[in-house]
This record gives structure tokens, C-alpha cells and sequence, in this order.
């Protein structure tokens, strides 16, 4: 392939060689009568593409060669030979090897456009090319293109009105008067344009001609003038842009511009409409418009105000001033003034004048009425108070308050209110407490300080301790507390009355009382059974007697009532009995269980019973076991197979114990041994499982519950089991049914479990307690035995 390349190249090259005087000559010639029909203009380092068309004239025509020639040379620095297979697709491209060839290369993308692509060009690049096209049968054509580069002007220099260039800010220019700046630059090729904007906006795109004669060519000039200089330039940037031509890139200067404003407005702000008397207000005044921040002065009724407290800030083109301004009722009808100044621009003054009107809220004060005196209100006396008022304007409306309760006319509660005063009849203890009143002007509300009331009222019984009912048996002594409420309560004395069941009331006496304060203590102890009734606690102070006793009703205590709703249970390791705990008789009471048995039964005679009374007494057998228990709760232990029991449960009290509650015909299938009682606690658990990490941990208790997990279903399994084998037996008759009543709710009935022991040890087993169809009063016992 090398050898093709080789051989076309020096082909070309000899063709090349062989013609160079023919087309020297032809292209002189062509150059000299021809005008470029392309301008191209490109920026420097940019790609280019220099079009020509490779279309022949004849339609069945192909391409032979395509020369690329630059000015007058003639000798082609890029070719294009198709030869001899006239393909476009297999043309040999050849172009000279310095370093504008090698950033050159023709593009065939179109049958019928071939472009040249320069990459990167420079200045040098820049010149007239001829594109030479040859075709098999057709004359030859020569299409022109003219590549001119793009060459940016200098950056803009911008000048006042005086000649000065302006290097930094533009100004300072006066609000109302004009404004000219100039923009200047030299060179660019094509002439650039230079223009004024604005935020955007094209404020001048007129260029003018500079003043200097022969400069015409060498500069570019804009004069900007503005007549009059308005507050919407202030702040603004105004920008001078240099571009030449389309593909030039633009050149900008930006100058911000400085402008002196006169104050647009004053205003002073006052924080309150009402100014009071001798009370301080924030008075703030507050201008803008004005470049630089104008100065603020205040005065008041002609004085100038030179506090410390008045605070000036200035920021931009605003100023905000504030006072702190304390007035009296002199300073009613003055004018505040607020003075603001610009001091760079003269004339520059701008003030606004404010009307002060002072006036004050209500200064109320509230006062007994005449003839009225605190240490002498008593309950049941009248009372009239007085609300002083003095403020400007006059008030108009008072409001009375009891606490924070706003108190209305209410003839039958006796609260009357009528203008300035408000009058209490028959005082109680809810009037006690604070009053005041609130009047009420154009300016504001004012609350007077509180009066507080307080009468003087005789003993009455604490809330609460009114009646007290005390059960009690003979010879018991007790403590009766009776507290009283009074005032004074300093000298409070009490005294006792005694009214028995016989209708007696009589005194007691006070020797037996023990007095301290606002409270007695009597001891009381009933000997008899007239002993028994009602002590009633008086007292008295200054004000009176109490009108109502604190009652005392002392009644004898009763026996316990029988506990309620027992019933058997079988728990996880015990049979266990509930009851309900009846009445305890008026004193504490606690509950004793006795179980009791017969003798030993033979399997071919039935089961023994302990004999017992028509009362539900227990028989002379003595009892197996006795347990105490603050609550009706107990379990059942040392309990043997083969035998009947019966369990009486007692309610017990000082005043003696209840009937008992009986549970008969009780039988066990296994041995119930004595309550043992296991518990895990969570430092016994610590010990039994090893220290490890939380991962450890994690697996053992998920061993512990999977393990549950196979109990419960292994002990599912043996039920489903037992009770399978149950449903097939046959029902036993006569004495082996175990089917005897025994005293348990039918509200209660549920199943219950029985344990057995065998080789120490237990297995569980179901004992089912059921009510009897036929008597409902009775319950059946039936007893389920156990696979070995």
C-alpha cells in the first residue's frame, strides 16, 4: 500500500512539475480579472471552513482534480486527484508539509460542496484562496475566498465633560442637572461599533465622529449625554461596548456612577398615637432619597434637641433617627420637628412638623366607703367600696373585680354596682378576698391596686370532717379528731355533747379534751351498750358559737361477714382457693382456712367423710392444717389420695369470725405435698448463664424459646391423648364415679388441675369441677386418671 501512495504522490508531483508554468500562468491571469465572490471572516485561533463547489456542469461529468491555491501563488498547497478511478471516496488528498498544510484538510461530506478546513488560523492565514476544479469532459472552474481575520479594537477610555479620563467612579453629578461621559477606542477591523448601556438596556448606539481631524480612521468614538440626572441613575453602572463586527467579541468598560440626591422624604413615626404624660415613647424619624445620608436635627417647641438618648443611623441614601421622649402635660399642643439636610448639596433641606397632644390614663385608687373600718367587718355585715378616679379625658366605664372575676349587678346575690361603687350585703366567706376596679378613658385602662377583705366569721367544721362514723367495740378507747375553721382563730374553745341511743344529749366534759389551736382531741371509750351514739364537737370564738357541730357517730362493731363467691382453682403447681372478702364489721379483718379429713377408704367400699354439723361446723376430727392470710387466697397442701376433705374458710376480726364458707368432698388423685415455691430472680439468672457477648446471648435465648416451643407442643400432644382415651372409657357406676356435691358457684365453674406424684415425680392431670343439670345448686367432682 505504501508503493501506491508512493507512486500517486510522485504522479501528483510530476504533473505538478510539468504544469507549474501553464498554471502559474493561468492563475495570474485569473487573479489579476477576478474579485473574491466569499468573505469569510474568522477570530484568530479559531476553526475555519473555505467553501467551493465541486458540482460539474455536465451531470454525467466527474471530478478529476481539486487544486487549492492561497493569493498569487501558483503552486497549490492542497490537492485533490481522483485518477483514474474519478471516486471521490478514493481520492488522494496531498498537501504541503509546513505548517499551514498540516492544518489543513478538505472535506468531501457533499457530492456536490467540498470544504476546506483550517484549524486554528492566525493572521498569516488570512489572504484571497482560489479553489480550482477539474473535471473528465467539463472546462475547468475557480471559485474565490476571501479569509479576513476579525482584529478586536482596544479597550474603551472613557472622559467627563471636562477632558478627563475617568478611571474610577464617574461623577459626582447633581440630581436635576446633566450628565456627559464619552467612550473612545482605536482600531478593529471591521470598524467596531461602540455603544452605552444601561442595566441591559441600550442607552446610546449613535456613534459620533471625533473631534480631531485625520483621526477619523484610527478612532471610535460615543458620546453619552443625559440632560437632566434623575434618582433612577443612582446606584446604577453604566457600561461603554466595543464589538467588531459579528464575530468579534465585545469589549466593555464599566464606570459606576456617584450622584448627589436631595432628602425625598421625612417622616416621623411615633409608637404610640396617645403620647401619655410622663410616660417615655420611642419617637423615630426616618428620611431617604438623599446621596450621601442626609443629617437629621431635631427639635421641640423651638429647641433643638441635643439628648444623649437620640440615636442616628445612616445607611445608603436613608437615615433613621431615634428619640427617647419623655413629655408632661405642658408639652401638650408644641411641635416636634424633624429636620433633614444633605450637607453636599446645597438647597438640599427637608422637615416635617408633628402636633403633640398629651394626655394620660386614669390614675385610680380603690377606698372603703365613709364609715366602714376593715377589723370590724364581720360575716353577715354590709360593705361599700369607692373607686377614685382622676384622668383626662374622663373615664368612661368603671369595672369591678374580685380577684380576676369581673363582678355584674345582681340584686339577689347582693352585689350592687352603680358608677363609682359597689356594695356587698350580708358578707360570707366567698366574699372574702381582693378587690379593685378599672376605669376607663379614650387613652387606655387603668387597674387599681387591690383592697383585700377580710371578715371575721365564728368556728365551722374543715371540709370534710363534717360527719365521721366510727365503728368501735366496748372498753376501746378512741381518739376523735374534730377541726374547725375560724377567724380569730386564736382564741377558738371547744366543748362536747353526747347523745346516746337513748335520746340523751349531754354534756361531756372537758377535762378529757385536749385543745391546741383550731383542733380537739377527746379519748372516748365505750363501757356499755348505751355508750354507743352520736359526740358532737363545738366551737366558739369572738365572732360566735359554731353553728353546726362536727359529728362523731360511734357504733358498735359486728363480725365479719362470711368471705363471698369461694371457689377452687388449680394453678401451675397447687390447687389454690379464691373468695371475695365480705364486710370486715367496721374493723380489719383477717381470713383463716382449716382443712379437715376422714379416714383412709378401701377400693371395695368407697372413700370415708368426716362427719359434720347441719351448721356447716366441723366434726370433732381435728384439722389437718390451719393458714392465716391477710386475703382470701390460699393453697392447698399436704393433702393425700384416697381421702375426702373438706376446707372452711373464716373472715376473723376482733369482734370475733364469720361462718365459715365450706368446700366438701375435696379428693386429690396424687399425694399434694408442701407448697414449695420456686422463683428465678434476675441475679440468680445472671449466675446461671455464662458472661459472653451479645451475639452469645442472642443464640441462647432463642435455645430457651425453641425449647419451650417442643414443650408445649409435647404437652398438647399428651393432652389431645388423654382426653381421646377419656371419651372412650366407660362411665364408671356406684361408688367409683366420685360424683358428690360440694360446694362451689356455678358462676365459677371452670376446669381445674390436680397433680399425682409417682418415683417423685409429677405429671399433670385435669380435675373438673361441673354443675349438675338436674340440680343446679349442685356441683359434681370428677376425678381423671392417669397413664402410667
Amino acid at each position: 500500500m505504501l508503493s501506491t501512495l508512493g507512486s500517486s504522490l510522485f504522479v501528483t508531483c510530476l504533473l505538478m512539475l510539468v504544469d507549474r508554468r501553464a498554471i502559474a500562468e493561468d492563475v495570474s491571469a485569473e487573479f489579476e480579472s477576478k474579485v473574491p465572490a466569499k468573505l469569510v471572516w474568522a477570530l484568530e485561533g479559531d476553526d475555519v471552513e473555505l467553501p467551493c463547489d465541486i458540482t460539474p456542469p455536465i451531470p454525467a461529468d466527474k471530478v478529476s482534480m481539486v487544486l487549492w491555491f492561497k493569493d498569487t501563488a501558483g503552486i497549490p498547497f492542497y490537492s485533490l486527484d481522483t485518477r483514474p478511478s474519478y471516486d471521490l471516496r478514493n481520492a488522494i488528498h496531498s498537501a504541503v508539509s509546513d505548517d499551514f498544510g498540516r492544518r489543513t484538510y478538505l472535506n468531501m461530506d457533499d457530492v456536490h460542496r467540498a470544504r476546506l478546513k483550517v484549524n486554528k488560523v492566525t493572521l498569516k492565514d488570512q489572504g484571497v484562496f482560489r479553489c480550482r476544479v477539474d473535471f473528465v469532459n467539463s472546462p475547468t472552474r475557480s471559485f474565490w475566498v476571501n479569509l479576513t481575520l476579525v482584529e478586536q479594537p482596544t479597550a474603551p477610555v472613557i472622559y467627563d465633560a471636562q477632558g478627563r479620563e475617568v478611571t474610577g467612579v464617574g461623577g459626582p453629578f447633581l440630581e436635576g442637572y446633566s450628565l456627559i461621559l464619552t467612550c473612545q477606542v482605536s482600531g478593529g477591523k471591521p470598524r467596531p461599533t461602540v455603544t452605552w448601556w444601561k442595566d441591559d438596556e441600550l442607552l446610546d448606539g449613535v456613534m459620533d465622529a471625533p473631534s480631531i481631524i485625520g483621526t477619523a480612521r484610527k478612532f471610535t468614538i460615543n458620546q453619552l449625554f443625559v440632560e437632566k440626572v434623575t434618582k433612577s441613575l443612582w446606584g446604577t453602572r453604566l457600561k461603554c461596548r466595543a464589538q467588531s463586527g459579528s464575530l468579534g467579541k465585545p469589549i466593555e468598560r464599566e464606570v459606576p456612577l456617584d450622584i448627589y440626591l436631595k432628602p425625598a422624604a421625612v417622616k416621623i413615626i411615633l409608637n404610640e398615637e396617645q403620647i401619655y404624660a410622663g410616660r417615655p415613647i420611642a419617637a423615630r424619624c426616618e428620611t431617604w432619597g438623599s446621596s450621601p445620608a442626609a443629617r437629621i436635627l431635631w427639635r421641640l417647641g423651638g429647641v433643638v434637641l441635643r439628648d444623649p438618648n437620640v440615636a442616628t443611623t445612616q445607611r445608603t441614601n436613608s437615615t433613621v433617627s431615634k428619640l427617647a421622649l419623655v413629655v408632661d402635660k405642658e408639652d401638650d399642643g408644641k411641635e416636634l420637628v424633624c429636620r433633614a439636610e444633605n450637607p453636599r448639596f446645597p438647597g438640599g433641606v427637608l422637615e416635617e412638623i408633628r402636633i403633640l397632644h398629651v394626655a394620660y390614663p386614669p390614675v385610680v385608687v380603690t377606698n372603703l366607703a365613709v364609715g366602714y373600718v376593715l377589723d370590724t367587718l364581720r360575716e353577715g355585715d354590709d360593705l361599700k367600696l369607692v373607686c377614685d378616679v382622676q384622668s383626662n379625658p374622663p373615664p368612661t366605664s368603671i369595672v369591678w373585680y374580685h380577684y380576676d372575676t369581673q363582678l355584674e349587678h345582681n340584686v339577689t346575690a347582693g352585689t350592687l354596682v352603680a358608677s363609682n361603687t359597689l356594695t356587698l350585703r350580708v358578707l360570707t366567706l366567698r366574699h372574702s378576698g381582693e378587690y379593685s376596679c378599672q376605669a376607663v378613658n379614650a387613652v387606655g385602662a387603668t387597674r387599681s391596686p387591690s383592697i383585700l377583705i377580710r371578715m371575721k366569721y365564728a368556728p365551722r367544721c374543715r371540709e370534710g370532717l363534717q360527719w365521721q362514723e366510727i365503728p368501735a367495740i366496748r372498753h376501746e378507747t378512741l381518739s376523735l379528731h374534730c377541726e374547725v375553721e375560724a377567724v380569730p382563730g386564736d382564741t377558738v374553745k371547744f366543748s362536747w355533747t353526747y347523745n346516746n341511743t337513748r335520746g340523751d344529749v349531754l354534756p361531756m366534759p372537758n377535762s378529757r379534751a385536749r385543745n391546741q389551736g383550731l383542733s380537739s382531741v377527746l379519748e372516748y371509750t365505750p363501757a356499755a351498750d348505751t355508750d354507743f351514739g352520736t359526740l358532737a364537737c363545738w366551737a366558739s370564738n369572738s365572732v360566735g358559737r359554731q353553728l353546726s357541730p362536727c359529728i362523731f357517730n360511734v357504733i358498735p362493731a359486728k363480725a365479719p361477714q362470711s368471705p363471698l363467691d369461694c371457689s377452687l382453682h388449680n394453678e401451675t403447681s397447687a390447687l389454690e382457693v379464691n373468695c371475695i372478702p365480705g364486710s370486715d364489721g367496721g374493723l380489719p379483718q383477717h381470713f383463716l382456712l382449716e382443712v379437715r379429713g376422714g379416714s383412709l377408704g378401701q377400693a371395695q367400699t368407697g372413700l370415708l367423710q368426716a362427719p359434720q354439723s347441719d351448721q356447716g361446723v366441723i366434726g370433732e376430727a381435728p384439722p389437718i392444717y390451719q393458714e392465716r392470710n391477710p386475703k382470701p387466697v390460699f393453697q392447698l397442701h399436704d393433702l393425700e389420695p384416697g381421702y375426702e376433705y373438706t376446707v372452711a374458710i373464716y373472715a376473723v376480726n376482733n369482734r370475733g369470725r364469720s361462718d365459715p364458707v365450706l368446700l366438701e368432698n375435696i379428693r386429690v388423685a396424687a399425694p399434694l405435698g408442701p407448697v414449695e415455691r420456686i422463683s428465678i430472680m434476675l441475679e440468680d439468672l445472671k449466675k446461671v448463664i455464662p458472661q459472653t457477648s451479645s451475639n452469645n446471648i442472642i443464640v441462647i435465648m432463642a435455645l430457651i424459646g425453641a425449647a419451650s416451643l417442643i414443650l408445649v407442643g409435647i404437652g398438647v400432644v399428651i393432652g389431645l391423648a388423654i382426653c381421646r382415651k377419656r371419651s372412650a372409657a366407660p362411665a364408671p357406676e356406684g361408688p367409683d364415679d366420685f360424683t358428690t356435691p360440694t360446694y362451689v358457684p356455678a358462676q365459677r365453674i371452670e376446669p381445674r388441675v390436680g397433680y399425682v406424684s409417682d418415683k417423685r415425680r409429677s405429671q399433670r392431670t385435669s380435675l373438673y369441677i361441673e354443675e349438675s343439670r338436674n340440680e343446679p345448686d349442685l356441683l359434681q367432682q370428677v376425678e381423671i386418671d392417669l397413664q402410667s
